[in-house]
């Protein structure tokens, strides 16, 4: 008893330090790589990353959610390429952001100075939050719309797709929606002219709460709850249950769905089943490019005739589920 006990509080308290741990180590390593041994910020943020990603996928085994989602679903090899894909993306889009908006910032930079536009006197860690809070504004209202507007939600069902929820799957998105959901959080940073410091801090931040926001880790991190979009809440941002996905919008923190009305943590519930309510939603990357332009792929064909009995269905799927 005395043993069982003593492993339950030690799962508890696992539940609630391993992600802000982990953000904090990973963050940490890629300042001291950057620091202390001359690597580039991107190559520091890159380090940090896939050692941040690593150690989240063993977790996945110690402490998981639903023992059942460490079971592959025909996806690795898919989210790998989504995750190659979206890697390269962020490379390309960059560029073409700059080149379209240097004259904005050439104007800005010559009214006001680049020196009062962004607090470069500031802490580190304060400018890192201040570009975050800004980065996820944008962010926050592409991606609310995404579930509201018929084309893109096309787009962002491919994020959807997945019958389970592990570390690997942060990176399924839509080429074309990547393309999109890049500008609220590469403008500020373009407009602004932070160093290169906040933007390696920004991006191991990204990388590595999306890892750990889609793990199939236990969590329990109670008042971070209303700062970060962790996983407890972005389960639920993942159920079938339309009512239930179409909520806790935020990226990285979840500021933005506590002051417009969107965060949803109901208290003592577990999420259900998650995924897109097509069965034959294909699983294969390929499959998930084209599904977009293809009608009502996301839905069964005859959802719009039987609409109500798929979204019982859901709800009935939901109650089922089991740990």
């Amino acid at each position: 008893m005395i043993y069982l006990d003593r492993s339950a509080l030690l799962k508890s308290m696992l539940a609630a330090i391993l992600f802000p741990m982990t953000l904090i180590g990973a963050v940490a390593l890629a300042y001291w790589l950057n620091q202390s041994h001359s690597y580039t910020p991107e190559t520091s943020a890159v380090i940090a990353t896939i050692a941040a990603g690593l150690w989240i996928w063993i977790w996945e085994f110690i402490l998981p959610y639903r023992n059942a989602w460490n079971k592959t679903d025909s996806d690795l090899t898919t989210d790998t390429i989504h995750l190659a894909v979206t890697a390269m993306m962020t490379k390309f889009v960059k560029p073409l952001y700059m080149f379209i908006l240097m004259p904005v910032v050439g104007f800005l930079g010559a009214r006001y100075g680049s020196d009062h536009i962004w607090p470069h006197h500031w802490n580190l860690v304060c400018q890192l939050v201040l570009m975050l809070v800004l980065c996820e504004f944008g962010r926050y209202w592409f991606h609310r719309l995404s579930h509201n507007v018929q084309w893109l939600w096309r787009f962002h069902a491919v994020h959807h797709s997945p019958n389970r929820l592990y570390w690997l799957n942060a990176g399924r998105f839509h080429p074309v929606e990547r393309l999109y959901l890049q500008i609220p959080e590469l403008i500020p940073f373009i407009l602004l002219n932070p160093s290169e410091t906040v933007l390696m801090l920004y991006l191991v931040t990204n990388s590595v709460h999306g890892f750990f926001q889609h793990a199939n880790i236990r969590t329990k991190i109670g008042l971070l709850n209303y700062v970060f979009s962790m996983t407890e809440l972005h389960r639920w941002h993942h159920s079938k249950v339309i009512d239930q996905s179409d909520k806790n919008f935020g990226n990285i923190l979840i500021i933005w769905d506590l002051v417009f009305g969107s965060f949803f943590l109901p208290q003592n519930k577990e999420v259900g089943v998650i995924g897109v309510l097509n069965p034959d939603y294909p699983k294969d990357y390929i499959g998930q490019i084209i599904a977009p332009f293809q009608h009502r792929k996301d839905k069964p064909l005859d959802y719009e005739q039987r609409k109500h009995f798929y979204l019982n269905q859901a709800a009935e799927h939901v109650e089922k589920a089991t740990l």
